[in-house]
């Protein structure tokens, strides 16, 4: 069993070493733990980031409509160019008022989270009847309250998603289910992979530091 993937001839090493983990654990969270299916609506939180690019390019690829949060506009053009049907900016809008409107209040199908505990009531409120919630990341906390009766009421489907600490069958499993699918978009380049800076290895430090200024598109590389 392995978790390697050949790197198909149109993408460059900088590119392909950009894909995992950002991509398989995108299409971990849309298809395997949040069913999506074509035709859906999907509200992806922090589009800009790495796994945020990459979700939208798949969801897109499964011809569902995207929406999208950041607090950056120069990050929301940059998904628009991607497939982004509607872009959110958090500094100035409410983004569960935004899905309600634009749904005509029905609500979304699914919500891809990287924030956690600060958007956590307001995700509830954008999902639709049978919605679904995957929790990627938890940026701003990982312990909330959780309104039982909104569950039941709207029937909704919790889950969270780490590759990580999963068995190796389970991470071959992953790899293999993403690429069976999207390797021959990444070939044909109808996914492609943003990169926004490269840094040769040892400036690692320099790399870290450009990642903890929220200021990237996409994926940072280290060339070695």
């Amino acid at each position: 069993e392995t978790i390697a993937l050949p790197v198909p001839d149109a993408l460059s090493d900088f590119e392909a070493g950009g894909v995992p983990e950002a991509y398989i654990t995108a299409h971990d969270a849309l298809v395997t733990q949040g069913a999506l299916a074509p035709g859906e609506t999907v509200l992806i939180h922090a589009v800009g980031s790495g796994v945020g690019v990459a979700a939208l390019q798949i969801a897109h690829a499964l011809g569902c409509k995207v929406l999208g949060t950041s607090r950056h506009d120069a990050k929301l053009a940059r998904a628009a160019e991607l497939g982004l049907d509607l872009p959110i900016d958090v500094t100035t809008q409410l983004f569960d008022d935004v899905v309600m409107r634009a749904t005509h209040s029905r609500g979304v199908d699914l919500i891809i989270d990287f924030v956690g505990a600060d958007y956590f009531e307001r995700n509830l409120n954008a999902l639709a009847i049978k919605g679904r919630l995957v929790f990627v990341s938890t940026l701003s906390g990982a312990q909330t309250e959780l309104s039982i009766a909104t569950l039941m009421r709207k029937r909704l489907r919790l889950a969270g998603t780490t590759l990580r600490n999963r068995p190796l069958d389970e991470k071959v499993a992953a790899t293999r289910a993403f690429a069976d699918s999207f390797l021959p978009l990444l070939a044909n380049r109808s996914i492609v992979v943003p990169i926004d800076r490269v840094y040769p290895l040892a400036e690692a430090a320099a790399a870290h530091a450009y990642m903890e200024s929220n200021e990237n598109f996409g994926k940072i590389v280290l060339s070695i």
